[in-house]
């Protein structure tokens, strides 16, 4: 929610004045693209497991429609071992480079603005990303074993 409801209407409003400032009074913000740009990765992010919890990802509903309810099952586990997969090569990958972003000092060229922060973040997200994963292919395995939703 955070990436949905704070950082896209403030993602807005600096491309807003951006806009404005450099076609009405040929003042660009110099930093503009760049904390634009970081602002994007924080919305996409922060987005990311909030879209997964209300089931909002994208899939194959052409196929996924005709499938009985033990091939849906089979389907959610398999999709979501893979996002599992992929969410913690992120966070892992994320946290390991905080401590070097932090040290080399590492940050945007046109504003004093550090990338470690951002990495955390990342880090942080994918890390709930896991635990949605894990939880949903646990609860394909309790259902299968209970024979729920045959």
């Amino acid at each position: 929610m955070l990436g949905a409801y704070v950082t896209l209407p403030v993602l807005i409003a600096m491309i807003g004045v951006d806009v404005f400032l450099r076609y009405v009074l040929r003042a660009p913000l110099p930093w503009g693209n760049e904390v634009g740009s970081l602002m994007l990765l924080v919305a996409f992010m922060a987005s990311l497991p909030y879209c997964t919890h209300l089931g909002g990802h994208a899939r194959m509903d052409l196929f996924y429609g005709r499938y009985g309810e033990r091939a849906k099952r089979l389907a959610d586990a398999v999709s979501a071992s893979c996002g599992l997969v992929l969410a913690a090569v992120l966070a892992y990958q994320s946290f390991s480079e905080v401590g070097r972003m932090y040290r080399l000092g590492s940050g945007a060229y046109l504003i004093e603005l550090p990338y470690w922060p951002f990495a955390v973040l990342m880090g942080f997200s994918a890390s709930v990303l896991c635990l949605q994963f894990l939880a949903a292919i646990g609860q394909g395995l309790a259902s299968n074993r209970t024979g729920k939703g045959k």
